[in-house]
């Protein structure tokens, strides 16, 4: 197992557990906004001066869930879903499984990793 895989572990349970939108967290623990940042500083610290191998596939679904939490998180609460809530919980739904078994991102999603050019893929 490579560093990497070790870094994405580390963070997987905790990504599911803001997933679950769990109700009885702990007043100590972090929000979910929090938690995708110090992600974000965890990586970037871990990154830098780092050669990277490219990211695989499961790991795409990882920072793929990791976006659509913040994207979620970060949508201001109206009372009802609007459409495009409804995309965002649907999508989050199936990269939450798909991230509890390491599986692959299906056709038509994709997501790279911090600070990586989208357009360089």
């Amino acid at each position: 197992m490579d560093d990497i895989n070790d870094f994405l572990e580390h963070y997987q349970p905790k990504l599911l557990y803001y997933l679950e939108a769990n109700p009885e967290r702990s007043p100590n623990e972090p929000g979910p906004l929090e938690f995708v940042e110090n992600v974000l500083d965890g990586w970037s610290d871990f990154a830098k001066g780092r050669q990277l191998r490219e990211p695989s596939l499961r790991e795409r679904t990882f920072w793929f869930a990791l976006y659509q939490l913040e994207e979620l998180v970060e949508t201001p609460v109206t009372g009802k879903l609007d459409p495009y809530e409804e995309i965002l919980m649907q999508n989050l739904a199936k990269v939450r499984n798909l991230l509890k078994e390491w599986h692959e991102l299906p056709e038509g999603f994709h997501a790279t990793r911090p600070g990586e050019d989208p357009c360089a893929l």
